[in-house]
């Protein structure tokens, strides 16, 4: 009977080890946390101006580099959100409303301030 345990042991323990819970997720950086104010900041600028902004969740920014958020998105079904910060320091958060949206796949890129403090522009484009 010991021997037939003795088989299965080292199956029972990597079983046993699989069922750990997983790790918990690390915390978000400095600069991640002020990504997502700068993406709220934008996101309620947008919204007074009648931005349809939907269906759109700061925590889904993806954070890239200027050139890729300059260059956008494509229409989707959902909205899409791009962040980067810029040289000098602002941050250039860029947003695509849904295809059901009433902005209808309308992309905007507005300049947040450093300390996400307000908005200094706003462009819009298709």
């Amino acid at each position: 009977m010991t021997r037939t345990i003795a088989l299965w042991a080292p199956l029972l323990a990597a079983l046993a080890s699989g069922c750990a819970p997983p790790p918990a997720p690390a915390a978000p950086t400095a600069d991640e946390t002020a990504a997502r104010r700068a993406v709220s900041v934008a996101l309620t600028a947008l919204s007074h101006r009648n931005f349809d902004v939907g269906g759109c969740d700061a925590s889904e920014a993806r954070i890239v580099q200027e050139a890729e958020a300059r260059a956008g998105t494509p229409q989707g079904e959902h909205c899409a959100i791009l962040i980067a910060r810029r040289s000098d320091e602002t941050w250039l958060v860029v947003v695509r409303s849904s295809l059901s949206s009433s902005s209808v796949g309308a992309q905007a890129l507005v300049t947040v301030l450093p300390a996400a403090e307000g908005v200094t522009g706003i462009e819009y484009t298709r």
